[in-house]
């Protein structure tokens, strides 16, 4: 049973977090944004909709998160899920607030089991972060985490 820590939980978790563990994940999401939308081709309004917590629109979209889920090494390039990639991505979260990685433990186990896998592995990693995104709702979390 694998889990995977989905990269929209990141983006949709609560507010305990410290200062520090925020400005170093925002600064990585930048610089790998930028490699991600080279990558893939990525336009403008792809990034402002994952920016915005939309999901997007295009395929270059789509393949900007599995870019992201790569680059954080919770996917492997063939599309498969990293367990050990993802919880190693998720330490310095388990000390900082070990109720909130375990929500995130739990979501991302819920979405790699519920999840199909699909032959598009950008497709793949958007129905990842839709998951993420819906359970960490329920899980009552939101956006203020990056705020």
């Amino acid at each position: 049973m694998n889990q995977i820590i989905v990269l929209a939980c990141v983006l949709v978790a609560a507010n305990g977090l410290s200062t520090e563990l925020k400005e170093k994940f925002m600064e990585r999401m930048e610089q790998v944004g930028g490699e991600c939308a080279a990558e893939v081709g990525a336009n403008e309004d792809d990034i402002a909709e994952l920016i915005s917590h939309k999901m997007p629109s295009r395929h270059e979209g789509e393949c900007m998160i599995f870019c992201f889920y790569k680059h954080f090494d919770m996917m492997h390039d063939d599309g498969t899920l990293h367990k050990e990639g993802a919880l190693k991505m998720m330490e310095p979260l388990k000390a900082d607030d070990p109720e909130l990685y375990d929500k995130f433990i739990s979501i991302g186990k819920h979405c790699a089991e519920d999840v199909p896998k699909n032959d598009d592995n950008c497709k793949y990693a958007t129905l990842l972060a839709q998951c993420g995104v819906k359970k960490g709702r329920e899980m009552g979390l939101d956006e203020s985490i990056l705020e």
